[in-house]
């Protein structure tokens, strides 16, 4: 299901979510990216993704990536990795989780552009 970042929430666990968004940060002892756009953000396990040749989008501050996974609730609230210096912490739900199964960067996505097309998508249902 094709989704924006402001739009995941606990009715959409289970469900197999593709979203785009801008990576601020990476914990790689938990393999957890906070995956932002405007002023609302998601936590996504990468842990599954990761290997040698996802160097660029790690270390990209702000990259921009796509996701494919599985919203999961968890029971306790997960650690968010740390912040950059001097950057506001967007909105988030530390219990949700987007367990990615693909991860890819994104660098040409217009993150305006695939919100509108969203939206659009969401009023036509």
């Amino acid at each position: 299901m094709l989704t924006s970042i402001r739009s995941i929430n606990d009715s959409l666990i289970g469900q197999k979510l593709r979203l785009m968004g801008r990576q601020l940060s990476y914990d790689s002892t938990t393999g957890l990216i906070l995956l932002f756009d405007a002023n609302k953000g998601v936590l996504v396990d990468v842990s599954l993704c990761v290997n040698y040749l996802s160097g660029s989008w790690l270390r990209e501050h702000l990259s921009t990536i796509g996701v494919i996974g599985y919203l999961e609730a968890s029971s306790e609230k997960l650690p968010i990795p740390t912040l950059p210096t001097h950057t506001a912490a967007p909105a988030l739900d530390p219990t949700l989780v987007i367990r990615a199964l693909l991860v890819e960067h994104a660098p040409d996505i217009d993150m305006d552009l695939w919100n509108m097309a969203i939206e659009e998508r969401e009023r036509s249902r």
